[in-house]
């Protein structure tokens, strides 16, 4: 049998037609995202077709999470591009534990309040839960009522009227992430006093950490708002039913990302410093509203 020949040898067989094209296509998939970005992040991402009207013009905007660090690992594009966008909203963020796993959760407190004014959230409305019913294991289901009735307290103590959250997949399928997914998701859809909500996409492992890469896919249901957006202005244009929110971020907020993370001491460790530059969460979020079933 003939031999086929080393990899390099194969390589130079290629046709240069062949080769042309595959520059051209590696050039095309590492444009497209950057300018996708962009446009998003600069350009048309305070749209409401882009941003819905119950976000944008929300006064007050609560984020829940699990754990002190979910703020910024996963919704920092979240609330750096609603609160940079209306400088009157007043955003808040709600954690349901202290992070107390490794008996560290005094100390995970403490970065947590770093971490809310990197992002432009004030120390009074930077809340961990420490209930012995809501301590943080990944092998627990927590109390769904209870989470409940804390967000309730909140959204009356804050004046609440839009809410983000994780997905029912919890971003990293974190058992904690989606117990707080089940609650708010209920008090959201079945609770006559419940602001609008929105929730977090989970995506599979290989879109979460592709940077940019995985931005095209996840434009796919936005392609005609943005080109609306692009072509009419938002106030001759009809915004939408708003069920659907992307938001990017710019270079700055990128920093601001990383620096709300770097408060996070006990956490930042080397693949977290990886993960701050491949995870597309750290870049955009796209979210979906939670509907009503009254």
């Amino acid at each position: 049998m003939q031999d086929a020949g080393t990899p390099a040898q194969l390589l130079s067989r290629v046709p240069r037609r062949a080769w042309r094209w595959i520059n051209r296509l590696v050039l095309l998939a590492l444009v497209v995202p950057i300018v996708l970005q962009w446009l998003v992040a600069y350009l048309v991402g305070s749209d409401a077709r882009i941003l819905p009207p119950q976000l944008l013009a929300a006064k007050n905007l609560l984020i829940v999470t699990a754990h002190p660090d979910d703020e910024c690992l996963f919704f920092a594009p979240s609330i750096l591009g609603v609160l940079d966008r209306n400088k009157a909203m007043t955003g808040a963020l709600l954690v349901m534990s202290t992070g107390n796993n490794y008996g560290i959760g005094e100390a995970r407190k403490l970065e947590l309040v770093g971490s809310c004014q990197s992002l432009g959230i004030s120390e009074p409305r930077c809340v961990a839960v420490d209930h012995p019913d809501l301590q943080d294991n990944p092998k627990v289901w927590w109390d769904t009522a209870l989470i409940e009735r804390i967000v309730d307290d909140y959204v009356r103590k804050w004046h609440i009227d839009a809410i983000i959250t994780f997905d029912e997949g919890g971003v990293s399928g974190h058992i904690n992430h989606r117990a707080v997914s089940a609650a708010v998701t209920k008090y959201a859809s079945t609770n006559t006093r419940a602001p609008v909500a929105f929730t977090l996409t989970t995506t599979s492992l290989l879109r979460k950490y592709t940077i940019l890469g995985d931005l095209p896919l996840t434009v796919l249901p936005f392609t005609w708002r943005i080109l609306e957006a692009l072509s009419f202005p938002t106030s001759t244009a009809d915004p939408g039913d708003g069920t659907r929110a992307l938001m990017a971020n710019t270079w700055r907020r990128y920093l601001m990302t990383r620096q709300a993370f770097a408060q996070h001491g006990t956490q930042y460790t080397w693949d977290r410093h990886l993960y701050m530059i491949l995870s597309r969460y750290v870049w955009f979020n796209d979210l979906k509203r939670i509907p009503k079933i009254l």
